[in-house]
């Protein structure tokens, strides 16, 4: 009997000593409902307008021709080379010229005025009228506008260039002649006997075309 007393607490012990070795289940974590993700708002981009067909160029971008009988820098546009005038050059340029008086060759100031912008100047007669005008152009543009004559040549261009648009030999390899014209009423000094010529002349520095003066002829003699 007391032997059964001794194995049954024995055995009450180690089954106490196994419970106490066995771990404890961890508690079950407390499930929550999922968290809400927070709304972001969708921003949309603002659109770029595409350009119209209507669309104009910026000013700085439109050409400036000049031809014996005047200018333009837009389609159907006319700019006149006269004192009249000074207004619109100014619109259609953006910039108004500085004026000055001419002086002559041989001392006292003439009846022209001289309109200048940065390597461009147009000289025009102190009565309104055209005779007598005359253009001067040594830059390539003018307050932005490229500057061109009537074949597209303008400061910078070649003498292969020049030659292509028409341009014919002047007095000698420094100078081409372009949009050459009869001036019926005078007399040529290079050609005696003939009509004299006026045209766009275009002076070269090599090959380079380096100034545009017009109108230039043959007939006078200064």
């Amino acid at each position: 009997m007391r032997r059964s007393v001794l194995l049954l607490t024995i055995a009450v012990v180690s089954t106490l000593g196994l419970s106490a070795c066995v771990p404890t289940p961890a508690p079950e974590p407390v499930t929550t409902d999922a968290a809400t993700p927070a709304f972001t708002p969708t921003v949309k981009p603002t659109p770029t307008p595409s350009p119209t067909a209507g669309a104009v160029a910026p000013a700085s971008d439109a050409v400036l021709i000049v031809s014996l009988d005047g200018a333009s820098i837009a389609a159907g546009s006319t700019l006149q080379y006269t004192l009249n005038a000074v207004d619109a050059w100014t619109a259609a340029l953006g910039t108004a010229p500085t004026r000055s008086a001419v002086q002559g060759p041989y001392g006292g100031a003439l009846e022209l005025t001289a309109l200048e912008w940065p390597g461009f100047t147009l000289t025009v007669p102190n009565d309104g009228s055209t005779r007598g005008a005359s253009v001067r152009v040594s830059t390539p543009t003018v307050s932005g506008h490229p500057i061109v004559t009537t074949g597209g040549i303008g400061v910078g261009s070649t003498r292969a260039e020049a030659v292509a648009a028409g341009a014919t030999e002047g007095l000698d390899s420094t100078e081409l002649r372009l949009d050459t014209r009869d001036a019926p009423g005078t007399q040529s000094l290079q050609r005696p006997g003939e009509v004299g010529r006026e045209y766009v002349m275009l002076a070269l520095d090599g090959d380079s075309v380096v100034r545009i003066i017009l109108p230039a002829n043959d007939f006078s003699d200064i």
